[in-house]
């Protein structure tokens, strides 16, 4: 679930007992879930995301390596959002590509 950033945690790191973390998706009537599977510099770290208009607050989650059939994967996960357009930001200062979450759906990006 995505969370107000905390100014007591260093940017894009994780603390330790947040290293895994189960996620549950909240869509529905205007909000959407938001999975980003980043690559491999993104391990252990957060990723923040705001609203595209404005590039307002923003938002982050841990990037989580999770179980699948074919093998793990790493995955950040927003759980719950309103629709609309986002943008992912990299890195605290460089903005990465725009998305878009649909109501009651899963948007999936692939990050380099």
């Amino acid at each position: 679930m995505a969370t107000a950033h905390h100014a007591a945690l260093e940017h894009g790191t994780l603390e330790p007992a947040a290293t895994c973390a189960s996620v549950a998706l909240d869509i529905g009537t205007g909000s959407g879930a938001l999975i980003l599977y980043p690559s491999e510099r993104f391990r252990d770290r957060e990723i923040e995301i705001s609203r595209r208009q404005g590039e307002g607050r923003r938002v982050h989650t841990g990037v989580h390596e999770r179980p699948t059939p074919a093998g793990s994967v790493l995955t950040a996960v927003f759980g719950s959002l309103e629709a609309g357009e986002y943008v992912v930001w990299l890195d605290e200062d460089t903005l990465g590509p725009a998305v878009a979450v649909s109501a009651a759906s899963v948007t999936e990006v692939t990050l380099a």
